[in-house]
C-alpha cells in the first residue's frame, strides 16, 4: 500500500497527492507549513517593531509579554505590568505634591 495523502484545497476544492501547495491554484494546503509561515511573520514583525521604536528592553519585554500567545504569560505580564503602572503613578504624584509644597 502507498502512503498517499489527498489533500483538498481550501480555495478551488480540488484534490492534490502529497503536496503542501494546490497544484492548480498555488494555495497552502498543508495546515502546519501555514502556521509556521504565520509565525516566522510574527516574530518578524515584532523584530522589526522593536528595532524602530528603540524603547528600553523593560517596556519592549512586557509589550511582548502581553501578546504572547499563552493565556498564563498573558495573564501574568498584564499583573505586574498594572503594578508597574501603579508604583508610577505613585511615584509621580509624590513628586507632584512635593513640587508644590517646595514651592
Amino acid at each position: 500500500m502507498e502512503d498517499s495523502l489527498y489533500k483538498i484545497c481550501p480555495k478551488c476544492k480540488k484534490s492534490n497527492i502529497n503536496r503542501d501547495y494546490c497544484e492548480y491554484c498555488g494555495a497552502i494546503i498543508n495546515v502546519y507549513l501555514e502556521r509556521r509561515l504565520e509565525r516566522r511573520q510574527q516574530e518578524e514583525e515584532k523584530r522589526r517593531l522593536a528595532k524602530e521604536s528603540g524603547k528600553i528592553g523593560f517596556t519592549t519585554f512586557f509589550e511582548n509579554a502581553r501578546k504572547h500567545p499563552n493565556f498564563f504569560i498573558r495573564i501574568f505580564a498584564q499583573f505586574i505590568y498594572s503594578i508597574w503602572v501603579v508604583v508610577i503613578a505613585i511615584g509621580s504624584f509624590l513628586a507632584f505634591l512635593l513640587g508644590y509644597v517646595a514651592a
